[in-house]
C-alpha cells in the first residue's frame, strides 16, 4: 500500500490540543472516523483496550497506538502533532508529542504487522523526527512522510 494514498493531508492534525494520553486518543480516533459516531466510538474502544496491553510510546516523543477494528473496511492512519507533550508511559520516560495512530480491520491481517514495522522503522529517522516538529502544513507532513517510506524501503518500495 502507498503511503501517498494511506496517510493524506486531511488525515493529518497539526498542533492538537490534547491534556493527556487519552485525550490524544480519544483525538486519533476522530481524526480516523470523521463524522462517523459508530466508527468514532468503536476505533476509541479498539485503541484504548489495545494501551491497556501496553504503551504504545515509542520513544523519543513518539506515541504509536494502533489496534484491529471489526467496524473498518480499510485501513486509516493519522497523525497528530501536538500542541503540548503529554505522557504516554513510553519506555525513554519521555513525554510524547507526535502520534501516529493506526486501526486495521480485524478480518485483514494481510500487511498490519510488516506496516507497523515499517512505520516503527521510519518513526527512528531523527530527520523524520525533526521535521514532523517543524512543517507549517499537513500536506508538508505528508510528503515528508512520503519521502521517507521512499528512503526506508528503497525507491521501488514506497510502501508502508
Amino acid at each position: 500500500m502507498n503511503i501517498a494514498t494511506f496517510l493524506r493531508a486531511e488525515d493529518i492534525a497539526l498542533d492538537l490540543s490534547a491534556a493527556n494520553k487519552q485525550a490524544a486518543i480519544e483525538a486519533a480516533s476522530e481524526l480516523l472516523c470523521p463524522g462517523e459516531d459508530a466508527c468514532r466510538k468503536a476505533v476509541l474502544q479498539a485503541l484504548l483496550a489495545r494501551e491497556q496491553l501496553g504503551s504504545t510510546g515509542l520513544g523519543r516523543g513518539v506515541a504509536l497506538p494502533h489496534a484491529r477494528s471489526n467496524t473498518l473496511a480499510a485501513p486509516r492512519i493519522a497523525l497528530m502533532r501536538l500542541e503540548q507533550s503529554v505522557d504516554f508511559g513510553a519506555a525513554d520516560g519521555d513525554p510524547v508529542d507526535l502520534v501516529l495512530a493506526v486501526i486495521w480491520p480485524a478480518e485483514a491481517m494481510d500487511d498490519f504487522l510488516g506496516t507497523l514495522s515499517k512505520f516503527c522503522k521510519m518513526l527512528r529517522e531523527p530527520r523524520l523526527l525533526q521535521g514532523l516538529r517543524d512543517v507549517a502544513t499537513p500536506e508538508e507532513a505528508s510528503e515528508l512522510l512520503r519521502l521517507t517510506a521512499e528512503q526506508t524501503a528503497g525507491p521501488d518500495k514506497a510502501r508502508a
